[in-house]
């Protein structure tokens, strides 16, 4: 008797920890897919940014060269630089304030989903 329930319990132990530690497992491929699918967004929204970025520095370029066709006098010449100068600084700033958005909104995705699965 006492054989048999060594050989039971040598069966049975094995078993019982694989189906214990399978949730666990699994709980931790999701947590790492989920980590990877907000990685993915995050690299997708640093290049659309960088390519808003290229876009802007490429239409202040144009302005540039377009207004360099014309005649003007050097307090022109400085108004215009003054002009573009503000220009990509302002665009700079709304891409600071889009990416830092972008941002908060992946914590917060990454906080909800850690709030949600204690």
């Amino acid at each position: 008797m006492q054989t048999q329930l060594k050989k039971t319990t040598l069966i049975v132990l094995p078993l019982a920890g694989l189906l214990l530690t399978a949730p666990v497992a699994s709980a931790h491929d999701e947590h790492r897919a989920v980590h990877e699918d907000l990685n993915t967004e995050h690299q997708a929204t640093h290049e659309d940014l960088n390519a808003a970025h290229d876009e802007t520095h490429q239409d202040l370029n144009a302005a540039h060269r377009a207004a360099h066709t014309q005649p003007m006098t050097r307090r022109q010449h400085r108004r215009l630089h003054r002009q573009l100068n503000k220009a990509h600084r302002v665009e700079h700033q709304a891409l600071n304030a889009e990416h830092g958005a972008a941002h908060q909104d992946l914590n917060a995705e990454h906080k909800d989903y850690h709030d949600f699965n204690q």
